[in-house]
């Protein structure tokens, strides 16, 4: 039956637009025909298969939405808006595995994606929003250390911001190989916590009390970044990092790295 509903409603657009004329409120024919502008004939259609389903009924303005009939407006709507909200923030979800991917109804803020004309892009909107976040604690992790994130956190190291940083374990040990007196210095002396896994580390994530960023990787390369500050949005991505967290362990010199 659900099948037969969603077919019947995709079979016609001029279908759709008369449930949403009915939301608005009760009309007669000649109303929706001046409205809508199709031809009478196919009014009449359709508000007699409507009929038929159960999800209108007449009164004295000519026809209004019975319970039934509201909720069907209001779900596909409901499901339209999804789509679009999935469509405009594909060049994320795109990069994202689906277990790591917000849901569709969490899909909120700024998205900054990389184009042939700025492959950067994502890399400085990343960098921008990191060095704006003004509380005393963020919690990081990421596939892939640069330069650029480097220069971004340690301008957060130098207001006194604590970092939780969450790495594979390959990729610490990468970092260390290319600046063992650097990297030594950062885990005695600087406001900063690293933890290790083993496997991967599949997106970028970065959070602080009251933002975040996602960032969607492909081949090494920021691809998509998202900014948010929806509470929502930021409860799953706090979970979503305490999740990835669970199988990790805190590094706290260069010779532990290798056996943690």
């Amino acid at each position: 039956m659900a099948d037969d509903t969603a077919r019947f409603l995709a079979d016609s657009p001029d279908r759709l637009a008369l449930l949403d004329r009915l939301r608005d409120a009760p009309a007669a024919p000649s109303t929706l025909v001046r409205d809508l502008d199709p031809a009478r004939r196919s009014i009449q259609r359709n508000l007699a298969a409507f009929e038929d389903r159960g999800w209108i009924e007449r009164c004295s303005d000519g026809y209004r939405l019975t319970a039934a009939g509201d909720c069907v407006a209001r779900t596909h709507a409901d499901y339209l808006e999804r789509l679009a909200r999935i469509d405009e923030y594909a060049p994320l979800l795109t990069h994202l595995g689906p277990v790591h991917a917000p849901p569709p109804d969490l899909l909120a803020g700024d998205l900054v994606t990389a184009s042939e004309a700025d492959p950067q892009a994502p890399i400085h909107a990343y960098t921008e929003r990191l060095r704006e976040m003004d509380g005393n604690r963020v919690r990081v992790c990421s596939p892939v250390l640069s330069r650029a994130f480097h220069e971004a956190h340690a301008a957060l190291a130098l207001r006194g911001v604590d970092t939780e940083l969450l790495l594979s374990t390959t990729t610490a040990q990468r970092a260390r190989e290319l600046n063992p007196l650097e990297f030594a210095a950062v885990l005695r002396a600087g406001p900063l916590d690293l933890f290790v896994r083993d496997d991967p580390v599949p997106f970028g994530l970065t959070l602080d009390e009251d933002s975040l960023l996602l960032g969607a990787y492909d081949d090494g390369h920021l691809q998509a970044c998202l900014h948010a500050t929806d509470p929502d949005l930021l409860a799953w991505g706090e979970r979503l990092f305490e999740a990835l967290r669970a199988d990790a362990r805190r590094v706290t010199s260069p010779g532990a790295l290798d056996s943690a």
